[in-house]
């Protein structure tokens, strides 16, 4: 379950794509990120991390290991490694990915896999959109 905190804290996260370097935030434009969608031929994208599952903090070795598996699970896909960040500064970031070229409902499936609240999705000349996947209180 998602709390009305948490939902917060999911709208107002910095997205940080590490290289090329690009911040996504939810619900606004972003021209370097349509600029690189473009360059690229990608239509799709989600960003996604398997740390903290259902929000409950795990170690740095338990998040590490999940990330790994969820690499495996991304090996089909253009990725880009990046980082979830509060904008606060309230909680350490998450190592995420940016996955390229990949439909809504495979991203679901995996932030549902990963047991993740929710996680973030695009379209080209779209603005990021937070897809929970669990429900809010």
């Amino acid at each position: 379950m998602i709390n009305s905190a948490l939902l917060e804290a999911y709208q107002t996260t910095l997205y940080e794509v590490f290289e090329p370097k690009i911040t996504i935030t939810i619900a606004n434009e972003n021209q370097e990120l349509q600029k690189f969608l473009k360059e690229n031929n990608y239509s799709q994208w989600c960003f996604i991390t398997a740390w903290n599952p259902y929000s409950m903090l795990l170690s740095q070795e338990e998040n590490t290991n999940l990330n790994r598996s969820l690499e495996l699970d991304l090996k089909d896909y253009p990725i880009y490694a990046g980082q979830g960040k509060d904008a606060k500064g309230e909680w350490p970031p998450e190592d995420s990915y940016f996955v390229a070229n990949i439909s809504e409902q495979q991203a679901i499936a995996l932030g549902t896999k990963y047991n993740q609240n929710a996680i973030v999705f695009g379209t080209l000349n779209e603005k990021a959109k937070l897809l929970l996947l669990q429900p809010v209180l």
